[in-house]
């Protein structure tokens, strides 16, 4: 399956990272699921993100790329650590300071996208068309892979994990339809589908600068 393109969009990751330091600066975030991003403590293991309380796995759905093909999200991205978060494009704190600081990471840390994927999963199909997802992410990283799919699909597979569905939850000041509450974790899988690992709305890029090798290394076989 391709899902990457392999050049790195240098300049659209600088507008993102200025962009991820105006939010991280502003002490409001539109949504009630953020948090100012301050980054985590190191866990005893030396590991930044949290270990998982019980054994979860990849859910078991499927949902489409931007280019229409089917994704079984089960068996899609087995052979490969994954990151997998749950989002949307008019996300005005969580979603963008979550994927600037992973690709700058990615980039800091030197770890390629085919060594791990990084998933990102519409929790608003109804305003994400495949163009919008592909055009937001483009900001990141075009690597990041996309992914939608009906509202019943997305919310079986947040429920497979033990998340909250997304939530309206007002208008957005900024005249962009409503705000929409959703998990504000960045969940790590090994090669098997195994979540092993979360990472909430507070990572920073230096917690994912020690996590990321760590992950390609611990976690690819």
């Amino acid at each position: 399956m391709t899902h990457r393109s392999r050049s790195r969009p240098r300049r659209q990751l600088a507008v993102a990272l200025a962009l991820l330091a105006v939010l991280v600066a502003a002490c409001d975030p539109a949504s009630s699921t953020a948090l100012v991003a301050q980054g985590l403590e190191p866990q005893a293991d030396g590991w930044r993100g949290l270990p998982l309380d019980r054994e979860r796995t990849m859910p078991d759905v499927t949902l489409s790329t931007t280019d229409g093909d089917p994704v079984a999200l089960d068996e899609a991205f087995l052979g490969t650590p994954t990151l997998l978060f749950f989002g949307y494009t008019s996300c005005p704190d969580i979603c963008p300071v979550h994927l600037a600081s992973i690709a700058s990471a990615m980039d800091t840390a030197r770890v390629r996208y085919d060594a791990l994927d990084v998933v990102f999963v519409s929790v608003d199909p109804e305003r994400d068309t495949p163009q919008r997802i592909e055009e937001f992410l483009a900001n990141f990283d075009r690597r990041m892979v996309g992914l939608t799919g009906e509202l019943d699909v997305v919310e079986d597979a947040l429920t497979q994990l033990d998340l909250p569905g997304p939530v309206v939850e007002g208008p957005d000041p900024r005249g962009e339809g409503d705000l929409i509450g959703h998990p504000a974790q960045v969940i790590g899988f090994d090669a098997q589908g195994r979540a092993l690992r979360v990472w909430p709305f507070g990572a920073r890029r230096a917690d994912w600068v020690a996590d990321l090798p760590r992950i390609v290394e611990e976690w690819s076989s």
